[in-house]
């Protein structure tokens, strides 16, 4: 018993330390980005956008920030229906990532690589990425295809 009483606090120590360092919902989905860069453009003078970039940064995405006064060209070059669109718009590779997407789904694209133009979550809804607030519900993420629709694709 008293061998139990003094190793049992160096194996709860041990058992501590190996669920800290293990791999936690908010950093996995970054890994599958490894290397890559997302690139967001925004308009000067957004807070919600810098919030958005710094909420990316925090989960280890590498990201490149371009700064336009109009993104409306951007948005209708890259086929983003105006229903979708939000205060900023980023790219992954060939992908459009239309406002404040959670990273899951952008790992999820990343991941999946669907035949689509990107994603996107329409508007500034409160409790997404970079805005604040809470969510009253879950929000759904839609797959913008290559004939210009927007299908729902994920709930988050």
């Amino acid at each position: 018993m008293r061998l139990w009483r003094t190793a049992f606090p160096g194996i709860l120590g041990i058992l501590l330390l190996i669920s800290c360092t293990g791999s936690s919902p908010s950093t996995r989905p970054a890994s599958s980005l490894s290397g890559e860069v997302v690139t967001v453009y925004r308009t000067p003078n957004c807070g919600c956008c810098g919030e958005y970039i710094r909420y990316l940064r925090d989960q280890g995405v590498a990201v490149h920030v371009i700064e336009r006064d109009d993104l409306t060209p951007l948005k209708r070059q890259w086929g983003v229906p105006e229903s979708m669109w939000s205060c900023h718009t980023s790219r992954l590779g060939p992908y459009v990532i239309e406002g404040h997407v959670p990273l899951e789904a952008i790992a999820r694209l990343w991941t999946e690589r669907p035949d689509a133009r990107g994603i996107a979550l329409p508007g500034m809804p409160p409790g997404s990425p970079g805005m604040g607030g809470h969510r009253t519900g879950p929000l759904t993420i839609y797959l913008l295809t290559a004939d210009g629709q927007a299908h729902p694709w994920m709930k988050w």
